[in-house]
């Protein structure tokens, strides 16, 4: 078979099973399998394609049926405009997240020290360092899986002059250190909406996604547990979900800090400043 038909059979079967991006999730795939770029799909497309290839896309098509996200399945992700491995013991990089390392950019002081609250595969750590050298950069995730992914991506992706990886919760492997900057994407998910939500979440971690009391839980403690660990006039800077604007605000001003909130580029509330 040649590649046009082959794409045309996967985009059709991705069709059939209701997927959102039939299209793109075909083309993502194929090029994963041929180690080729998307574009070149289309130039290429009356190339022959060897029988084990058309084996490996079939059996990537028939992953992604089930709902498998396409991250998983080729092992990689796209963020920052840098590519993460990535893996079912990691969240994947979602792009509301670039507002998080936009305003930590912006805020960190120059030389300052940063501190990321669960790293995942260390996304946010590695792309803050990849463009602010200056900065001590330090990354704690509870997940030793994590961690493992975090440290990989940061040698693949700066080589040098790494982030410091801890495994611990939130703030415990950094007990007596002072940040002049607190960086998180929390878990925000409310675990009462699990049944509510698209099938591609089943595959991904529930620890990086649900916390309780409505997914208020981990950017409470957060909230509250912080102060000890920020240098005067340091910042907190949270990702939020949409409807937390108004609680954030709350948390925050009992706490004594001063709290703003950023909407993402959708315009939904997205990131909480808290100083």
């Amino acid at each position: 078979m040649i590649l046009a038909d082959v794409l045309r059979e996967s985009i059709e079967r991705l069709k059939s099973a209701g997927l959102e991006n039939p299209v793109i999730d075909a083309e993502v795939l194929m090029a994963h399998v041929l180690k080729t770029e998307r574009f070149k799909l289309t130039i290429n497309n009356k190339e022959e394609l060897s029988p084990p290839d058309i084996k490996k896309i079939r059996s990537a098509v028939n992953r992604r049926m089930q709902y498998e996200p396409v991250a998983y399945i080729t092992g990689v992700k796209e963020f920052y405009s840098l590519e993460f491995k990535v893996n079912p013991g990691v969240l994947i990089p979602r792009p509301e997240t670039e507002l998080l390392v936009d305003l930590a950019i912006y805020y960190a002081p120059q030389q300052g020290v940063v501190l990321d609250i669960g790293t995942g595969s260390g996304i946010i750590a590695v792309s803050l360092k990849y463009c602010r050298r200056d900065l001590n950069v330090y990354a704690t995730d509870i997940s030793k899986d994590a961690i493992s992914v975090a440290r990989k991506n940061a040698r693949a992706i700066l080589g040098r002059d790494l982030p410091r990886f801890c495994q611990g919760d939130i703030f415990t492997p950094v007990q007596g250190m002072s940040f002049d900057l607190i960086v998180s994407n929390p878990p925000y998910v409310d675990p009462g909406m699990r049944n509510t939500l698209q099938k591609d979440l089943a595959y991904e971690p529930e620890i990086a996604l649900y916390s309780k009391d409505s997914g208020r839980a981990a950017i409470t403690r957060i909230i509250h547990d912080s102060r000890p660990f920020l240098s005067a006039g340091g910042k907190l800077l949270l990702e939020i979900g949409s409807e937390m604007k108004d609680f954030v605000i709350k948390q925050g001003r009992e706490k004594g800090f001063a709290v703003s909130v950023l909407n993402d580029y959708g315009g939904m509330p997205r990131v909480a400043v808290l100083q």
